[in-house]
């Protein structure tokens, strides 16, 4: 269990907002544009859609890329959403940004040795 004030309390996923951000973009764009057409140009289910807008659920690996392609993120708009895709795995397994340097800088001392 957590303790209060730790990095694991203040973690907070930003893929929704970044998700939330291109369809205000197509909102903006066309206002009666609903979280179904952006589901549908996304090729997901609605709740999916929403889950994700909720921060209930991340985006798999697998769909990252067509998403990206589909949305037509800028370079810099896709880097940010696949940190923080990266952060949301870490999470999921446990890890922490720090306990993941410390084991590639033990990896490559290793492979000095060798």
């Amino acid at each position: 269990m957590a303790q209060s004030g730790t990095e694991e309390e203040k973690y907070v996923s930003r893929v929704h907002l970044i998700l939330r951000a291109a369809l205000g973009h197509r909102q903006s764009l066309n206002p009666k544009y609903s979280l179904r057409s952006f589901a549908k140009d996304l090729s997901v289910n609605p709740s999916f859609v929403s889950r994700i807008l909720s921060g209930k659920q991340t985006i798999p690996s697998s769909r990252l890329e067509e998403i990206i392609q589909t949305l037509q993120m800028s370079e810099t708009s896709s880097r940010k959403l696949k940190i923080e895709l990266v952060r949301d795995y870490m999470k999921e397994l446990g890890l922490k940004e720090t306990e993941l340097l410390k084991e590639e800088l033990w990896e490559s001392e290793a492979e000095e040795v060798t």
